[in-house]
């Protein structure tokens, strides 16, 4: 990759994770970045840098759903950007075992774990909140069950909510997995 191709991915996906209103699936990852915009950043180096990564989109996804604020300075130079991308892309790699083993937090009562009363997170994101479980396994849950539009309606107004449904949304299209595998996941263990 070279390194306004990888300054034009970086722009795009930042702007994926930050911004409601793109889509980095919709647009094909498309922005109005130009070479003599690039050519006059400070930090072209950075880009230059991680351009000669493996995996420069995964690394960039990997640390935005860290933090989506992050600065490329701290992305191309810093021991964390690799740790956090070799942790995410074990992750990836292992989705289904990790569904399996985070399926063991849940309640026994599958509906349970959705259920939202009296503004109160469901009990499925406070997993996700107290780390006991995955941001994957909150994303194939929400996906799995269209739990989403009811959450949205009965934590309207709620900032936590709102930061966690963004990351869910924007997150959701680059996370593939195994629908059958994950269904059958989810039967076997409710099923006990």
């Amino acid at each position: 990759m070279q390194p306004f191709e990888c300054y034009k991915e970086y722009v795009a996906l930042k702007n994926h994770f930050t911004q409601k209103g793109y889509d980095y699936v919709k647009y094909n990852g498309k922005t109005r970045v130009k070479i003599e915009g690039f050519n006059a950043r400070r930090d072209r180096f950075f880009f230059q840098k991680l351009a000669k990564h493996e995996d420069p989109k995964g690394f960039i996804i990997a640390n935005l759903l860290e933090n989506e604020k992050s600065w490329i300075g701290d992305i191309a130079y810093n021991e964390r950007a690799q740790t956090c991308y070799l942790e995410w892309v074990k992750k990836i790699q292992s989705i289904t075992y990790q569904f399996k083993n985070d399926m063991s937090c849940l309640m026994p009562s599958f509906n349970d774990n959705f259920i939202t009363e009296d503004n109160n997170h469901p009990f499925v994101l406070k997993l996700f909140l107290r780390k006991d479980i995955s941001l994957e396994t909150l994303v194939i849950l929400v996906d799995m069950t269209g739990c989403f539009k009811h959450w949205n309606k009965c934590m309207k107004d709620d900032p936590v909510w709102d930061s966690i449904s963004l990351k869910i949304v924007k997150y959701r299209p680059f996370l593939n997995y195994d629908v059958d595998k994950i269904k059958s996941i989810v039967v076997d263990k409710f099923e006990e």
